[in-house]
């Protein structure tokens, strides 16, 4: 299904539909719960939503998806990590990343991984799969979410009053994520050589 197709459907089927597609995100679907937070956000700035609502299904939405994934994990750590499920989900070898970051920031890596477009499956899975208690999953996950859904909706809400068209808000705002993606990008690449040469100098001057 196309983002504009979604906006259609939303428009005549209204909340049941918004909440059934948080579901198939999921499952998988397309239709991603960041792009969804975005279509119910431009929906209540044209008046088809009303704020309230969308934001009571939106944040429900939001964290069941998130369970599934951390749900992936536990069941994952039932079975032999050699099993095919895993790899369905998550790719053996980016665990051990996941796991250097559980290792550095502990638990509230997940509250960053809601913050973070692109890490969430890694992180929520591999939350399952050391078995973080769900109530501090929850905890963290849940306060985040507080955080990034109003956020993305209101984009949502705010750029859809200024272009007119969803594909045209949709345009904007990928245009704007990219230079996002590219300024994180550099700073990452200053910090990795940035670490490189303490790891070089420092022994040098006995530090």
């Amino acid at each position: 299904m196309s983002t504009t197709g979604a906006v259609a459907l939303l428009s005549t089927w209204g909340y049941p539909a918004y909440l059934l597609l948080f579901l198939a995100s999921a499952l998988g679907s397309p239709i991603t719960e960041d792009l969804l937070l975005l279509i119910g956000g431009y929906l209540a700035g044209i008046g088809v939503f009303r704020w309230p609502i969308a934001l009571g299904i939106a944040l429900p939405g939001v964290l069941a998806t998130d369970l599934a994934m951390y749900g992936v994990g536990r069941k994952v750590r039932s079975h032999t990590l050699r099993g095919g499920l895993l790899r369905r989900y998550v790719r053996p070898g980016r665990l051990r990343l996941a796991t250097r970051w559980f290792s550095r920031f502990g638990d509230r890596v997940v509250f960053l991984a809601r913050l973070v477009p692109g890490t969430r499956l890694l992180v929520f899975v591999t939350a399952g799969l050391r078995g973080m208690p769900i109530g501090r999953f929850l905890a963290y996950d849940a306060t985040a979410a507080l955080l990034w859904v109003p956020s993305i909706m209101w984009v949502g809400h705010h750029l859809g009053e200024r272009f007119g068209s969803f594909d045209a808000t949709l345009r904007w705002v990928g245009d704007r994520v990219l230079l996002l993606v590219l300024l994180a990008a550099a700073v990452y690449a200053v910090r990795r050589l940035w670490r490189r040469w303490e790891q070089r100098n420092l022994p040098e001057i006995g530090v």
